[in-house]
């Protein structure tokens, strides 16, 4: 029996993958870069809110040179959230066709 050089002769075929393979279709994925820093976004936004609403500190405003700025920064949590919206939406659809 020979082998090539670009057989692995350790691999095992009958042995399953660790992660789930995409369909036909390429539906399955996961979280893109984009995705995670929407999220991350969302959470440093909605802690930001909290500390405002305990006790009156506004994180984003103390560390942002002028109101612009802050400004800026709250406009870019509020797409990061409506992109965490479609992802939530995209999410369910995903676990709603996926077999099993």
């Amino acid at each position: 029996m020979e082998i090539s050089r670009n057989e692995d002769p350790s691999a095992q075929d009958d042995v399953p993958d660790a992660e789930p393979q995409p369909d036909a279709e390429g539906s399955r994925r996961g979280l893109s870069v984009l995705d995670w820093s929407a999220l991350m976004a969302v959470v440093a936004g909605g802690l930001n809110c909290g500390l405002i609403a305990a006790v009156k500190l506004d994180v984003a405003a103390k560390l942002l040179p002028n109101a612009t700025a802050a400004r800026v920064v709250y406009g870019v949590v509020g797409l990061a959230a409506l992109h965490c919206v479609v992802l939530l939406f995209r999410l369910a659809e995903e676990a709603r066709d996926a077999p099993g």
